[in-house]
């Protein structure tokens, strides 16, 4: 997870311009704030530990206005000039702008043409048809809209995994260290790595309840308490979703471990497997159904144990043919943290990374990694500096370098090249061909329909310079919608074209997902698991890259970045 206080600052300076853009505030002022927001959300430090240096300046982009503001936001919470901005405009206005498609313009135009000032005024207003008078406006904008209308009130009820990883982590260390408390897990959705989560679950054993409820109850990481009893509390994590606390007998622990997990279709089909053996199964632990008598439930492995099961891991617990491959005793090895050997996709400030291509090797190093690929973007969009067939020899110039000053970790030379709207990649062949490894990726265009977008993404991956497909269907949990793909048919494209499919470890991305991961593995196409990172502290979310993994089932022989640094030279020459 970022860093919390970065990412409520970038937040306040994007803010500051979204409503600057309604308002049509000074353009330099809206740009200089975006800059020094997306350099904040990238750093790798603690932004209030530079702030107590008095070395906010050395920030990209943060120059002594933005800086001024910072201190404002760091001292008091707030900042008196986005509070001014706000009311300049009503609330709903900016509200608007979460939805997908609607940025400051379209807003302005609903408002000041409209007067729609919230989502559900948005909503009447394009049933009434009364943009299609509006150059530019017909049936397909309405129909987007409400798409991305429905999208944004589902998308409210769950929280990113990746946001609030971090965090939760920190609350389960400071219960294991408690003197109050045994045993610590947590169970749910977030320990089978899914993308997002409706909450928390935390399962403990004490032998003083009451009080290890209060010292949960009274972390700082806890915004309010909904409900404080005694063998259960309920809390809002600031700002994040609610968590449960529950204790339970040490000899269910086990039990209550496997039924808290879920998935609740994973767990009735273990249940009916014990009723077959004469079993009752259930949070409190394992029983004989003839007399009740308990005969297990004090950890999990007894559970799966007592219908004659080797233990399933949780990532894929979701009765998605787990339990009959278990039975068969033919479940896959998943692939684990350490089995990656190098990451390969980030990028340094030859594009929109904030770090030079050394540091960037030097923070893989210390990952442990044998090797990296700088994958700089080269691209027509106008608002990401990066590699054209000017500069290209000197970046490529700029990676041997970076090679002959760092020892013990490789650097391959790549870029992600931008796939147009045709097909066609933005640097021709005769440049291409200069790289080690090319990422062929769509960034623009996101509407195409089904079939044009397939034959889109077909053509590139059938140009011989592409070695990996980054995040395929250009996705943004919670925000925006995959690219509408036939992925069977771009599997079998990939496997024909010997393309390997990224794994996107971003945890705004986390793409492929899971199922289309394990659809990739079932056809033998190769993977990779890379981190998208714009900064060193981004390199640390390759975890759930490899949790995604696990959930489609993968396993470190399907991953080309789990070879040695011998068989991936090897592998990258033969492609």
């Amino acid at each position: 997870m970022k860093n919390l206080d970065n990412i409520r600052i970038a937040k306040m300076l994007d803010n500051m311009s979204d409503i600057l853009e309604v308002i049509d505030g000074n353009r330099f002022r809206i740009a200089a704030n975006r800059r020094a927001a997306r350099a904040i959300d990238n750093l790798d430090k603690d932004i209030i530990k530079i702030y107590k240096k008095d070395n906010l300046q050395s920030i990209p982009g943060v120059g002594k206005g933005i800086e001024k503001h910072i201190k404002e936001i760091i001292k008091t919470g707030k900042s008196k000039e986005l509070n001014r901005l706000r009311k300049k405009i009503p609330k709903g206005v900016t509200n608007l702008m979460n939805i997908q498609g609607i940025g400051p313009q379209k807003a302005k135009l609903f408002y000041d043409k409209f007067n729609v000032k919230t989502i559900k005024g948005l909503k009447k207003l394009v049933k009434s048809h009364k943009l299609r008078k509006l150059k530019g406006w017909g049936e397909k904008s309405e129909k987007n809209i409400l798409k991305s209308i429905k999208l944004y009130k589902k998308f409210q009820k769950r929280f990113i995994l990746g946001a609030f990883y971090d965090m939760a982590i920190s609350i389960k260390d400071k219960l294991k260290k408690s003197d109050l408390i045994e045993k610590v897990e947590i169970c749910g959705s977030f320990r089978r790595g899914k993308e997002t989560i409706g909450d928390l679950d935390f399962l403990i054993t004490s032998n003083q309840p009451k009080k290890a409820i209060k010292f949960f109850t009274s972390m700082k990481e806890i915004d309010r308490v909904l409900l404080s009893g005694d063998t259960k509390a309920r809390v809002v994590i600031k700002e994040g979703p609610q968590a449960d606390l529950r204790v339970v007998d040490p000899k269910s622990f086990g039990a209550a471990m496997h039924y808290f997990t879920g998935s609740k279709d994973h767990n009735i089909h273990i249940r009916k497997l014990g009723m077959k053996k004469n079993l009752k199964i259930n949070e409190y632990g394992i029983f004989k159904k003839s007399n009740n008598k308990r005969i297990g439930g004090k950890n999990e492995t007894q559970v799966f144990k007592s219908i004659g099961l080797p233990y399933i891991p949780p990532e894929i617990r979701e009765d998605k043919g787990e339990v009959e491959m278990a039975q068969k005793n033919k479940l896959p090895t998943l692939i684990k943290d350490q089995d990656i050997k190098g990451d390969l996709q980030m990028h340094s400030n030859w594009s929109d990374g904030n770090k030079t291509i050394l540091e960037m090797a030097k923070a893989c190093k210390k990952m442990g990694y044998k090797y990296l690929a700088i994958t700089d973007h080269a691209t027509p969009m106008g608002m990401i500096n990066g590699l054209n067939k000017n500069n290209v020899n000197n970046y490529l110039k700029d990676i041997k370098k970076a090679n002959k000053k760092i020892k013990g970790i490789k650097i391959f030379a790549g870029c992600e090249v931008d796939i147009l709207e045709n097909g066609d990649l933005f640097l021709p062949d005769k440049i291409l061909q200069k790289f080690d490894i090319v990422l062929g990726a769509i960034h623009s265009g996101f509407k195409k329909e089904k079939t044009e977008q397939t034959q889109r993404l077909a053509k590139a991956m059938k140009n011989k310079h592409i070695d990996i497909i980054a995040h395929p269907t250009g996705r943004i949990i919670n925000k925006r919608e995959p690219i509408n793909l036939n992925m069977e048919k771009i599997i079998k494209i990939a496997k024909k074209e010997n393309v390997v499919l990224e794994i996107n470890a971003s945890w705004q991305r986390l793409d492929l997902k899971a199922s289309y991961a394990k659809l990739a593995k079932e056809n033998k196409v190769k993977l990779a698991i890379s981190t998208d990172a714009h900064s060193p502290n981004s390199l640390k979310f390759m975890k759930f890259g490899v949790l995604t993994a696990k959930r489609g089932w993968i396993e470190k022989k399907d991953v080309i970045n789990t070879k040695s640094l011998k068989s991936f030279e090897k592998f990258i020459n033969k492609k």
